[in-house]
């Protein structure tokens, strides 16, 4: 059931309209609680862009940190202190229990480093795992961009006379598009990157509606939820996100408790391309 929670003020709180939908969230939660069963959170890292869990298993998942999204005023985190030895399924639950950001992105953290697609066949594209490459895009294509994703966009420049980058804010200069416009400008697209964030702030679902003309799809970044199955009857034909290898362990936690982003952090992840499945069309 969709649920409703007011907007206060209160920092990373979402409004009305973004925790309407939770359907896909609640599809990960299901798919990732079985494979939780008796781990707990062995460490737990919160950068400035990125935050990392590694679970009693040794898994690891990273997510990004929507900072310019938890509000302004002094930020103290529930959860400090506290996060050690928590049950891995108790954090997981965050994602449908709590509203601020950072708990959110936290369990997303979780399910993330259980996700598991040994069995699906990696998508990359002859140029490599990028997402970029996971989606054939014709020449006449207008190709829509939720979210300004630099490494994304610098790869497609040659294609920036028809690309639409959709960002939170009124009044953007040129390439880039109002959010407010997405209803209007995302119908056009054949081919649609979405920064995977949108799982974290809760809008996905309304940006999805608009993007059911959209050839492909492409859920993109570290934040991407790795389960193919929950996309299969929404417009989402590609998952293109990041696996964190444990033997990288002791860099991936350095680093991102040294404020690193995604630029420095990838070096020790392996990027991945799966299909969805996808019936929805």
């Amino acid at each position: 059931m969709p649920f409703t929670v007011l907007n206060l003020g209160c920092p990373g709180i979402f409004t009305e309209q973004e925790t309407e939908s939770s359907m896909i969230l609640e599809r990960i939660y299901e798919k990732a609680a079985p494979r939780l069963e008796g781990k707990k959170i062995k460490d737990a890292r919160i950068g400035l862009e990125l935050m990392a869990v590694e679970l009693s298993g040794g898994e690891i998942g990273v997510t990004y940190l929507l900072r310019k999204e938890t509000g302004e005023g002094c930020m103290s985190f529930p959860w400090t202190g506290r996060l050690s030895g928590m049950d891995a399924d108790e954090c997981a639950r965050m994602v449908l229990d709590k509203q601020d950001v950072i708990s959110k992105a936290l369990g997303l953290a979780v399910m993330n480093a259980v996700a598991d697609v040994s069995g699906y066949k990696d998508e990359s594209g002859a140029d490599g795992p990028d997402a970029a490459f996971s989606a054939k895009i014709e020449a006449a294509d207008q190709i829509g961009v939720i979210g300004r994703i630099g490494p994304l966009i610098n790869r497609l420049k040659d294609k920036r006379d028809r690309m639409y980058i959709f960002e939170r804010g009124e009044n953007l200069r040129r390439p880039l598009c109002a959010e407010s416009t997405q209803p209007e400008l995302l119908p056009e697209c054949q081919v649609v990157f979405i920064t995977s964030s949108t799982v974290i702030n809760g809008t996905l679902e309304k940006i999805l509606s608009y993007c059911k003309e959209a050839r492909d799809v492409v859920m993109v970044g570290s934040s991407t939820p790795l389960y193919p199955e929950v996309f299969m009857d929404t417009p989402v034909t590609v998952l293109s996100g990041t696996q964190w290898p444990s033997s990288a362990r002791d860099d991936i936690m350095a680093y991102i408790s040294q404020c690193a982003g995604m630029k420095q952090l990838i070096r020790f992840g392996r990027k991945v391309s799966v299909k969805t499945g996808n019936q929805y069309r």
